[in-house]
């Protein structure tokens, strides 16, 4: 029937893994290794465990912005590193979370002073 001329265009893409590994993986999972060291620190010195609290929480948020200007834009798409930097994200704020709480039932516990002592009756000796 004919011949048909045709263009043809080969693409080869390559992504630039170690790139993504070295400014936002290893940053982010050291982030929330640093966010466990809190469980360590004594749970009255209050200054230590915020300070780490809050700051990973910050650095945490400065990396996923970071993350998210690197990339194409595509605002109404969720990507994988969008939910990954999420769920490290999650980590770190339970951190903070778990010592509010625990600093909260800490203040709020009855001390041994203050529940009443029950009174042992004395044993009967039977004859």
């Amino acid at each position: 029937t004919g011949r048909y001329p045709k263009l043809v265009f080969h693409f080869e893409l390559k992504r630039n893994i170690l790139y993504f590994i070295l400014e936002t993986y290893v940053p982010s999972i050291l982030l929330v290794v640093l966010s466990w060291v809190s469980f360590w620190i004594s749970q009255s010195s209050v200054p230590a465990r915020i300070c780490i609290g809050v700051t990973t929480v910050l650095t945490m948020t400065t990396l996923m912005m970071g993350a998210r200007t690197s990339l194409p834009n595509a605002n109404c798409f969720i990507k994988a590193i969008d939910v990954y930097l999420g769920i490290c994200f999650s980590f770190i704020f339970g951190a903070l979370l778990e010592y509010a709480v625990a600093h909260f039932c800490a203040l709020h516990r009855p001390s041994s002073k203050e529940i009443p002592k029950k009174k042992k009756k004395p044993k009967e000796h039977k004859h």
